[in-house]
């Protein structure tokens, strides 16, 4: 009976030492779910803000989207900051955050809103908005270069400066459409470019006509009837006239070639008919809106005021012989400061 009692006790001792067999997966779980929990929270946590792009060279390009000037644009600023040993960067998009101190002029074609921000934050920063509409006027610092090719009036007032800037004597006479608003407009524009260089015109040397003080203007009543158009040129032609501006209104390839055949110099107009016929051309009048946004460049690099606004005429095709370096360059000065309203075109 003890040796029973004792095998009895040892069996059940036996029992309890065993472990719970549900202990170990529960405790596996609550380590599971202890770990997925903080990994979840690592991974949520983690900062995923990109550092921020520095714009920093000399010319910066901001092109907005939709924009038809932006591949030439990039190409014509890529070759300017070349040639004057500027650094120059391009973006799609532009904050005033990016912007560093070292960037000399912003030139953009992103919307005036955009524009306006930026300006808000960087009112030092120099700007030069291509072709931008919705721009609040009188911006310090932002300039706006348009592709408008100029009105009727600065396309006159500049064909008489220019015509009395390169002819001898100021001998120079201008063709207009009668009775009209605009080819009075445009003969008041021409007779006031002449004088503002010249003053009164008066020609130093014979021959010596009735009126002494040039230019003189002759108006065409029907530009379609040649005997209309030929009499108004030939009293310029008796006045001893050797340049001549016809308006692009009344312009037409038989009175091109007729002024060609009488050796008178002329200025044309873009897309003005007849041009081709033409002997002696100082220039064409037209828009340039790259060469704009390079000139506006150039003149705030050189610490010029350019003004708020600069439109794009210009007078391209300039024939040397004609028209000097010299003489140039004292256009286009004028030039500017007719687009900058510096100038009236009107008397």
């Amino acid at each position: 009976m003890l040796i029973l009692l004792t095998l009895v006790l040892l069996v059940s001792a036996c029992n309890q030492l065993q472990p719970v067999e549900t202990s170990t997966p529960i405790n596996t779980q609550a380590v599971e779910t202890e770990e997925t929990v903080i990994a979840v929270a690592t991974e949520t946590t983690t900062p995923t803000e990109q550092a921020q792009v520095l714009v920093s060279s000399d010319i910066v390009f901001w092109a907005g989207a939709g924009s038809g000037h932006n591949e030439a644009l990039s190409e014509r600023l890529t070759v300017f900051s070349q040639g004057n040993n500027l650094t120059f960067e391009k973006h799609e998009s532009i904050t005033a955050e990016q912007i560093t101190p070292s960037v000399k002029i912003m030139v953009t074609t992103t919307d005036a809103a955009q524009i306006e921000i930026i300006h808000q934050q960087l009112p030092e920063l120099k700007i030069v908005a291509v072709d931008v509409t919705g721009l609040t006027p009188g911006l310090v610092n932002v300039h706006a270069v348009t592709s408008e090719g100029g009105t009727a009036e600065q396309q006159a007032f500049l064909a008489g400066y220019a015509l009395a800037l390169t002819t001898p004597d100021f001998r120079l006479g201008v063709l207009t459409l009668g009775g009209d608003d605009l080819g009075n407009r445009t003969r008041d524009s021409f007779m006031t470019g002449a004088r503002y260089f010249c003053g009164l015109c008066k020609p130093l040397y014979p021959p010596f006509v009735s009126q002494p003080y040039y230019p003189f203007a002759a108006e065409v009543p029907n530009p379609a009837d040649p005997n209309s158009w030929q009499i108004a040129a030939d009293s310029l032609l008796s006045l001893a006239v050797t340049a001549i501006y016809v308006q692009p209104e009344i312009s037409n390839l038989d009175l091109l070639t007729y002024l060609t055949s009488k050796n008178i110099t002329v200025i044309g107009v873009e897309g003005q008919a007849g041009m081709e016929a033409a002997g002696k051309v100082v220039g064409v009048l037209g828009s340039d809106l790259y060469a704009s946004v390079e000139a506006a460049l150039g003149g705030l690099l050189a610490g010029e005021e350019i003004g708020a606004s600069t439109g794009s005429l210009e007078l391209k095709q300039v024939n040397p012989d004609l028209m000097s370096e010299g003489r140039h360059i004292l256009f286009e000065r004028i030039r500017e400061d007719l687009l900058n309203g510096l100038i009236k075109d009107r008397p």
